[in-house]
């Protein structure tokens, strides 16, 4: 079991609260972890029996990378996953070479940190065994079914009520706690144009070597993109845990849904409707040899208002807060930020009255954060699915006079600011930094009204005159 020295807090709540953390996404056992390492009690629950493990690809840009170090889990990392140092981009349905971009020493050391390829099932386990090492516990197979805000209660399935003084909603991008806290009444999943279709498969490398054509895939430190007409199509190979080419599919979907379609099932490819005319040669080999191909179809969401309940008894954490475009490289990223803004947040709370203030702080620094990522990735699967014809010969000759540079150390400012602008502001970010930053600022409030408190509950016994006989 991997054994974690954490920087991520420097001293332990004074008051140690009871957060219920519903799910166990990446998102519910990184925050159960981070809370647990501030000095709090945490229970997760979760419907399944927690041990799928899934075998797609997962990227962890410098932001993710940087706090899963200062949590003491480099070495366990190290273990998991290996680095990207390019990105190369071709055009999905002619296959035509678009550009590169390389992440250069230089690059990745002004960000603190790499940019790493994993599977999601590596990082899933190592938070789950660290969480469980710092003390959070389990409650497996067991779902819940509601939630009272108010009372600060959830209802199993069954009828128990389990009690706490935070619930943390971290069961993903079809939560059943988020309408508690945005009051949203229903979904848009019924509206053609607003939903994706997300695929997942594996083709071994020895398939790949065998082929002309795809054995230029095999660098494991290049992260491949096609971006197409409605859709993007991205892979790279994973070194750690057998040599696979892992690889993900999302496209607009505006097929009828039919049951099932909403949760993530292995089917054959041929069920999941796809225009095979819309991809070049490689593509359509790789699709032919994938194996045990995984989907769902996903709806949107619009961006929430709030992620605190006017109550402050439940906060939406990962994809319940913040659901992405699928397979957005900045999805699990945001996850992780949340947790480390959450751990490292409640380290500073002196005692239970200051939970509204110390929740509101977590909206307050998340939510600017969360919405901005949210708009670009939205933006930028407009951009890269651009439908064929001169919107898509716009994008490509925009994108190849960017790319042409190859790396930052060469590109003048109006390229550096149209390629890097965004990705610095995001892979950049330091959610620490952020509660640092909150902490300077109102620490002296919260410690004068903690002395206050502290002074009015002192019982000042009263002294009875002397007698004297």
């Amino acid at each position: 079991m991997p054994s974690a020295t954490s920087s991520n807090v420097s001293h332990m709540a004074q008051v140690s609260l009871d957060f219920i953390v519903v799910g166990g996404s990446i998102a519910g056992l990184a925050t159960a972890y981070a809370l647990r390492e501030a000095g709090h009690n945490v229970l997760v629950i979760e419907r399944t029996d927690g041990s799928s493990r899934s075998k797609g690809g997962l990227r962890s840009p410098p932001n993710m990378t940087k706090i899963l170090s200062q949590w003491g889990l480099g070495p366990a990392l190290a273990k998991i996953s290996h680095k990207c140092t390019s990105f190369k981009m071709r055009n999905g349905g002619s296959g035509e070479y678009i550009g590169a971009i390389r992440m250069t020493d230089s690059f990745l050391l002004y960000l603190l940190a790499d940019f790493l390829f994993m599977q999601h099932g590596h990082l899933h386990t190592l938070l789950y065994d660290v969480a469980k090492e710092a003390g959070a516990r389990f409650l497996f197979n067991t779902e819940v079914t509601g939630a009272d805000p108010i009372e600060g209660t959830v209802t199993l399935r069954g009828g128990d009520v389990v009690k706490a003084d935070v619930i943390v909603a971290a069961d993903g991008h079809d939560s059943i706690m988020r309408p508690l806290v945005t009051n949203e009444e229903e979904s848009v999943d019924g509206l053609p144009g607003q939903r994706y279709l997300s695929l997942a498969f594996q083709v071994p490398t020895d398939a790949l070597q065998e082929d002309e054509e795809l054995a230029s895939l095999t660098d494991p430190l290049v992260w491949y993109l096609w971006v197409g007409d409605g859709y993007i199509f991205h892979g790279n190979l994973v070194v750690v845990g057998g040599q696979d080419f892992t690889v993900n599919l999302v496209s607009k979907y505006y097929s009828p849904l039919n049951e099932g379609d909403d949760q993530w099932q292995h089917r054959a490819l041929d069920e999941f409707q796809l225009d095979y005319s819309k991809f070049e040669p490689r593509i359509l080999k790789l699709l032919k040899l994938a194996k045990n191909v995984a989907g769902r179809v996903y709806h949107t969401w619009p961006t929430v208002d709030s992620i605190v309940c006017e109550n402050s008894r439940i906060v939406l954490v990962g994809e319940a807060g913040h659901p992405l475009v699928p397979g957005s490289r900045h999805s699990t990223a945001l996850s992780i930020e949340d947790a480390q803004t959450m751990g490292r947040l409640f380290s500073h709370i002196q005692n239970k009255n200051q939970l509204p203030q110390f929740l509101n702080a977590y909206e307050e620094i998340r939510q600017p954060r969360v919405s901005a990522t949210q708009e670009y990735e939205q933006r930028q699967f407009g951009m890269f699915s651009a439908p064929a014809g001169p919107p898509m010969i716009q994008r490509d000759a925009m994108m190849r006079a960017a790319l042409a540079y190859e790396d930052w150390e060469h590109m003048d400012e109006d390229t550096f600011k149209m390629v890097w602008g965004n990705e610095l502001a995001l892979m950049g970010h330091d959610a620490g930094e952020q509660v640092d930053d909150w902490w300077t600022q109102w620490r002296s409030f919260f410690e004068g009204k903690e002395r206050a408190r502290q002074r009015d509950s002192i019982q000042i016994p009263v002294l009875q005159p002397a007698s004297y006989d």
